[in-house]
């Protein structure tokens, strides 16, 4: 229990720097999100992200491995969310191995596409509901060495306000096609809250199906926005993205007579 605590406060101290305006939080693929669990959120209309985060070996698939021993890495992905209904992004994930002269580095890449579409918009008596996939389209071998990333998922998230706090309820149904990720296939959830004095700072609480992750996340100067998390309380993961609306839209800090 101490190891969550001393990380959820490394956590708070190496966001809490700044001005922190309002925002939307990213999961590391670039799609709204927890942290590594999907929710029901969208980012607003309009909205285009590009960003890059530091993944930890232990925060990723078991099978991205050199010679058998898991490593860190990062990736960077381009994001958008054309209608207030469907978020899109492509992902490149730098991985390790032998070039042709044989000299060992990050030298190799895996890309993929997500989408998420949100059929139904949370209301006063029910949540969000959306569905998605991470690299939907690639096809899986038999022993499923390329579809690191590869799956599907249901989520449903529901915001509940108090004293001008929020509470956010996310819970997912998630499918990973490949044996090696099996520990994340299945049932995942998390809790959100975005204190009354800081709407554009969120905590994060998570189960991954495996792991019990922790972070927090916001914006600086309205762009810029920040996450950093511990995978299972003492791996580091984390990242940044540079967000802009094309359509000129500005995110507004949901009031508490809007959740429910």
């Amino acid at each position: 229990m101490n190891s969550y605590l001393n990380g959820f406060l490394f956590c708070i101290a190496f966001l809490l720097s700044g001005s922190l305006l309002s925002l939307s939080a990213q999961e590391y693929g670039g799609i709204t999100g927890m942290i590594h669990v999907p929710t029901a959120e969208m980012a607003p209309e309009g909205e285009a992200r590009i960003g890059v985060f530091f993944l930890n070996g232990e925060f990723l698939p078991d099978r991205i491995a050199y010679q058998g021993t898991k490593y860190n890495t990062t990736n960077h992905f381009l994001a958008i969310t054309p209608f207030p209904w469907i978020e899109l992004s492509y992902v490149c994930t730098l991985l390790k191995g032998e070039d042709n002269k044989g000299e060992v580095g990050y030298n190799m890449k895996d890309r993929h596409f997500a989408v998420k579409l949100r059929p139904l918009k949370e209301g006063k008596w029910w949540p969000a509901i959306a569905i998605g996939a991470q690299d939907p389209g690639r096809s899986v071998p038999d022993n499923g060495d390329y579809a690191y990333f590869q799956n599907f998922y249901l989520a449903a998230s529901k915001h509940l306000a108090w004293k001008g706090h929020e509470w956010g309820v996310h819970l997912a149904y998630r499918y990973y096609r490949s044996d090696f990720n099996i520990k994340w296939r299945g049932i995942a959830g998390g809790i959100t809250y975005r204190p009354s004095f800081a709407k554009n700072f969120r905590a994060i609480v998570e189960y991954t199906g495996n792991d019990i992750n922790i972070g927090v996340d916001c914006l600086l100067w309205r762009h810029l926005f920040l996450q950093a998390s511990l995978q299972d309380g003492r791996h580091f993961t984390g990242g940044a993205c540079f967000k802009i609306n094309l359509l000129g839209k500005k995110k507004t800090v949901r009031k508490e007579k809007d959740v429910y």
